[in-house]
C-alpha cells in the first residue's frame, strides 16, 4: 500500500456535483500540504496490490460475521447488557433484542480500520453501523474518477451494485408499497445520500418517497406515522441515529411497529462503541480485533479512549501510561468512555490514514480512504481515491 501522487481532473468539481457530491470542499482555500479547503482529494491516491486487497475483504468479512455473533450472544445470553453496559431504556432494549430476534433485514454499513501492513493485519477502530455516510464518494465518485483518468487498473468497489441487491432483497418484503427516505434538508452530506439510496431504491424497483425528517409525524389517533402530507409511513429508511430516536420524544412509538425501518433497531448495538469490548471479550486475541475495555484507560500502555456514542472523532483522548498524549474537542465528552489498544495508522508523507471498509448486502463490496496530519481522523478530514494492480 502506499499514497502516490497524480493529476486532478480539470472537471473534477462538474464531474462530483453531477453525481451530487456538492460538498466537496468548505469554501476555504486549500493550504499546501495541509487539510483546509477540500474535503475530496484526487491530486494524490492510494495504490495497493492484489493481496492487500485480498486481506481487506477477509478480514471485513470477518469482523461482520463477529459482529452478528456478538449482537446474537447479546441478544440470547446477556440481555441485561444492554442497560447495563448499552445504557438502552428498557424499551429501547426490548425494542432492540426483539428487532434481532425476529430478523429484521439490515443494508449496510461501514468499519473503519487501521492497517499499516508493515505491522500486522487489518484492525477494527469502530462499526458506523447504523447511519453510515461515504457511500457516494466509495460507490461513484472514486469509480468514475478510476474511468476517467484511463490509468487501466482495477478498485475494490462493489458497493453500488451491493447496495442494489440489498433493496432487491427488500423489495418483496414491501408488496410494491413505498418507502420514504428521511434525512435533515440543511445537512448537505446527508441529505445527498438519502437521496443517493433513495434512486438505487427505485433502480430495485421499490417507490419512494423523500422526507425532512422534522416532517415524521405520529398520528395517535390512527395509531402509524405519516409524512407531511399524511401519507401512512410503513417502511422508512432514516439517516437519524438510533441513540437520537431513543432520546425523542417520539421514540418509544417505534417499539409499537407500525413502520419497518432500515437500517433495523438492533443496529444500536453495533453502533454504540460497547461492542467494541464485548468483541474482545467474546474473541480474545483475534488478529483483526483490537484490546478493548469499558472504562477509562489502563494506567500502562497505550490506549485511546472514546466516548461510547461519540462521534466523527470527537472527544478522542490518547494516553500512554496514564498520561494524556492527544485530544480532541467535541460535544460528546459527558458519557461514558471506552479504551481501546492504540493501533498504528499508516502514515506516508506526514498524512495518517484510516480505510472506511463498506458492508452491503451481507457482503465486503469496497474501501474508501481518509488522511489527516492530526493523530485523529475527523469529520473534516480529505477523502482519497484508490486503485489496485
Amino acid at each position: 500500500m502506499i499514497r502516490r501522487p497524480g493529476r486532478e481532473r480539470p472537471d473534477w468539481r462538474d464531474r462530483l456535483a453531477s453525481i451530487g457530491l456538492d460538498y466537496h470542499s468548505d469554501g476555504r482555500e486549500p493550504v499546501p500540504g495541509g487539510e483546509g479547503g477540500l474535503w475530496w482529494h484526487e491530486a494524490d491516491h492510494y495504490e495497493l496490490t492484489e493481496a492487500e486487497v485480498d486481506a481487506l475483504d477477509d478480514a471485513t468479512a470477518a469482523l461482520h460475521a463477529l459482529c452478528l455473533a456478538a449482537v446474537d450472544h447479546l441478544v440470547r445470553r446477556e440481555p441485561h447488557r444492554l442497560t447495563a453496559e448499552f445504557g438502552m431504556s428498557d424499551w429501547m432494549a426490548d425494542y432492540a433484542a426483539r428487532s434481532w430476534l425476529r430478523g429484521d433485514p439490515a443494508l449496510m454499513g461501514r468499519m473503519d480500520l487501521a492497517w499499516d501492513p508493515a505491522a500486522g493485519p487489518p484492525k477494527m477502530l469502530e462499526y458506523n453501523a447504523d447511519t453510515p455516510t461515504l457511500a457516494i464518494e466509495t460507490a461513484l465518485a472514486q469509480w468514475f474518477w478510476l474511468e476517467e483518468t484511463g490509468s487501466g487498473a482495477d478498485q475494490f468497489n462493489s458497493l453500488h451494485e451491493a447496495l442494489l441487491d440489498g433493496f432487491r432483497a427488500l423489495a418483496p418484503r414491501m408488496g410494491g408499497r413505498g418507502m420514504h427516505f428521511a434525512a435533515f434538508p440543511d445537512a448537505p452530506e446527508e441529505w445527498a445520500h438519502s437521496t443517493y439510496f433513495r434512486d438505487v431504491a427505485e433502480q430495485a424497483g421499490i417507490p419512494t418517497r423523500p422526507i425532512p425528517i422534522p416532517e415524521i409525524r405520529w398520528n395517535d389517533a390512527a395509531g402509524e406515522f405519516r409524512d407531511e402530507e399524511e401519507n401512512r409511513i410503513l417502511f422508512l429508511h432514516k439517516l437519524y441515529p438510533w441513540e437520537w430516536v431513543a432520546t425523542d420524544e417520539f421514540g418509544p412509538f417505534f417499539a409499537r411497529d407500525t413502520a419497518a425501518v432500515v437500517e433495523p433497531p438492533w443496529k444500536a448495538i453495533l453502533s454504540h462503541k460497547a461492542i467494541l469490548p464485548l468483541l474482545w471479550r467474546l474473541n480474545p486475541g483475534h488478529p483483526n480485533l483490537l484490546e478493548a475495555y469499558n472504562g477509562p484507560a489502563p494506567a500502562t500502555g497505550e490506549w485511546v479512549e472514546k466516548p461510547a456514542l461519540g462521534r466523527e472523532g470527537a472527544n478522542i483522548r490518547m494516553k500512554r501510561d496514564g498520561t494524556v498524549t492527544n485530544m480532541t474537542g467535541g460535544t460528546y465528552g459527558d458519557g461514558p468512555v471506552i479504551s481501546q489498544r492504540r493501533a498504528p495508522l499508516y502514515a506516508q508523507e506526514g498524512w495518517n490514514t484510516v480505510i472506511g471498509s463498506w458492508i452491503a448486502a451481507d457482503r465486503a463490496c469496497g474501501i474508501i480512504f481518509r488522511e489527516a496530519r492530526s493523530a485523529v481522523v475527523r469529520e473534516n478530514s480529505r477523502v482519497l481515491p484508490h486503485l489496485f494492480r
